[in-house]
């Protein structure tokens, strides 16, 4: 498509939320400016060496089903598919305090048809443990996971792991409506929708070096290390982005597009009461011999009655994810991974010497994703005529993850009234 260079779109970070705008921004032919206050492209979805350790590691782990296909169809515009391995619709889950592993396989079922198997069930479940199941069918806006699924016996041992997995938060504090939008697009249309997505190698060489590859094929390259400062608004628009390097002035037919973390939306519109209360995901990398990366079996395994959520089993090394780690922040990091590799060795049911690791803190990965945060969200109105917003947290109806990144991204392009 030939570009309009009449009409500019200007974009301010280049988490995974900026960079799916831009690439579809290119694609309807427009003129695109990227500007990021780091020195590197996809925020959390980043990946980078480890050089004491001597592996390239994710900034974060992911877990992205089938269901999600805004991030297949960006993968397939940036042409990165054979980069992605498909793994199959089972959950793995060992119980750290019962020394038990227990399979929820989808493979040729939904959800609903493993309730009338007792073989297949959730272990110490019964039929009416999964009338839980039902109730997020009809939600209320107000209702958090908890008030739904506590007194079922399957809440340490599904709800739980499965809620702070998707969404970073606690049942007792989760949005229900939040979960029961994801359970309708996955678990409860069965097996086709929740295959397993997982890179090859890295989530750089699957979302942000193609990302680049592919702006910089349509002659957009990103502007590094440019702080924005201030906006200037003037009759209820835009007027211009004074950046610590540069002042852009915008003009009448032009777009400007918000890609920041909400903490960076709210230093620019303080009017708006955002929420207060984030919360932190932990990660911590292991780097192991082949022979200890064999003993794990399966490539992703969620733990229970446990500190630690989630095993990464990648190559050279394996990922540990704690998710809604607010109380961890202050711990230091050497007895983090201490404490999870401890974990690790119950489940290995071997004691191993811990060596080289890595603990990655993101102290606001995502804000806490209540009922009342959901409502703050929501209430975010009347901007500035000529600017969009993308980022994960503005896709209130999801979760903050890769899926509501890329979204994001994508309608912020799709909105554009030129």
């Amino acid at each position: 498509m030939e570009e309009d260079i009449t009409k500019k779109i200007y974009i301010v970070g280049a988490g995974l939320a900026g960079l799916s705008a831009a690439i579809n921004a290119k694609e309807r032919g427009f003129s695109v400016n990227v500007f990021e206050s780091t020195s590197f492209a996809g925020g959390r979805c980043r990946s980078f060496p480890d050089n004491k350790m001597g592996i390239e590691i994710d900034n974060g782990n992911h877990i992205v089903l089938s269901a999600n296909e805004n991030f297949y169809e960006l993968c397939r515009l940036i042409n990165s598919q054979n980069t992605i391995k498909t793994l199959n619709p089972s959950f793995n889950f060992f119980d750290i305090k019962k020394k038990k592993f227990w399979s929820l396989d989808l493979s040729n079922r939904a959800i609903i048809k493993l309730i009338f198997n007792k073989n297949k069930r959730i272990p110490g479940s019964t039929i009416k443990d999964y009338l839980t199941f039902l109730k997020f069918f009809i939600v209320n806006k107000n209702d958090k996971v908890s008030e739904l699924t506590r007194k079922s016996n399957i809440y340490k041992s599904f709800w739980e792991p499965f809620t702070l997995g998707i969404m970073n938060t606690s049942p007792e504090e989760a949005s229900a409506k939040i979960l029961s939008n994801v359970l309708k697009k996955t678990l409860f249309k069965g097996e086709k929708f929740c295959h397993i997505y997982q890179p090859k190698i890295n989530w750089n060489k699957t979302l942000i070096e193609p990302s680049l590859n592919f702006l910089n094929n349509k002659k957009t390259r990103i502007k590094f290390n440019y702080t924005l400062k201030k906006i200037v608004i003037e009759n209820k628009k835009i007027a211009s982005l004074i950046f610590d390097k540069k002042v852009c002035e915008i003009n009448p037919g032009d777009h400007v597009i918000f890609a920041l973390p909400l903490t960076g939306f709210g230093k620019f519109f303080p009017e708006y009461q955002i929420p207060s209360k984030f919360n932190t995901i932990l990660n911590i990398h292991y780097k192991l011999p082949e022979s200890i990366l064999k003993l794990f079996k399966k490539e992703i395994i969620g733990l229970i009655n446990s500190l630690s959520h989630w095993i990464f089993v990648k190559d050279k090394h394996i990922s540990v994810t704690v998710s809604d780690a607010n109380n961890l922040q202050q711990i230091p990091s050497d007895e983090i991974a201490k404490l999870v590799w401890n974990e690790i060795c119950v489940f290995l049911d071997k004691k191993i010497l811990l060596k080289e690791f890595r603990v990655i803190k993101e102290k606001k990965a995502t804000y806490t994703q209540s009922p009342e945060n959901n409502f703050l969200i929501k209430k975010i109105s009347k901007l500035p005529t000529n600017l969009s917003l993308a980022g994960d947290w503005t896709q209130n109806d999801l979760p903050c993850t890769i899926e509501g990144s890329i979204l994001s991204g994508k309608k912020a392009v799709e909105l554009l009234k030129f």
